[in-house]
């Protein structure tokens, strides 16, 4: 039995060649509008940043007594100690310090009011990824509190936001509008 090889410039196959991959590319990429009201929008802005200032009542007891808002990338913590003296944590040890944190969440979940545990419970805490809502013990008034709940729930949609895809549909069939024969 003598085998037909097909040469390359064999018409009829490289006219179904070319005719396959048209229909495949005419189905799997669509320019309707449809696919525009799938999209969540290409820029997530960036949350502002927090200023935490923190005030030792006694030793090793801390409450937060002041957080405002303030340029992305510009987080602080300020400490004021019971002695007067007033330390700034921000950058890389502020960072650090929240890493710190952030791997030992089981510690501070536990209550306490060491400066670990107050700033878990702070918005500097819920910028590093604390979940759950603010602990008003906490704070030294619940007027403190209060000022940044719009804060926290710009960070919430930043954080949503950033997780979900880009384009809303992914995958082989994703700018097909309708079921088959579409």
């Amino acid at each position: 039995m003598k085998k037909r090889y097909l040469t390359i410039g064999d018409f009829k196959r490289n006219a179904f060649i070319v005719a396959a991959a048209a229909c495949m590319g005419l189905t799997s990429c669509n320019s309707n509008t449809q696919q525009d009201e799938w999209k969540t929008g290409d820029e997530v802005a960036v949350p502002d940043g927090i200023v935490t200032e923190l005030t030792e009542e006694a030793p090793d007891q801390w409450k937060i007594t002041d957080e405002r808002t303030t340029a992305p990338g510009q987080s602080m913590a300020i400490l004021k100690y019971n002695d007067g003296r007033v330390d700034t944590l921000q950058g890389l040890a502020l960072e650090n310090q929240m890493k710190d944190l952030a791997a030992n969440q089981g510690t501070y979940n536990q209550g306490g009011f060491g400066l670990g545990s107050v700033l878990w419970w702070s918005g500097m805490g819920y910028m590093a990824g604390r979940m759950m809502s603010p602990r008003p013990g906490y704070y030294a008034n619940p007027g403190v509190m209060n000022n940044t709940a719009a804060w926290r729930q710009n960070v919430q949609t930043y954080r949503q936001q950033s997780t979900a895809p880009r384009t809303g549909r992914s995958g082989y069939f994703r700018g097909r509008s309708g079921g088959a024969g579409a």
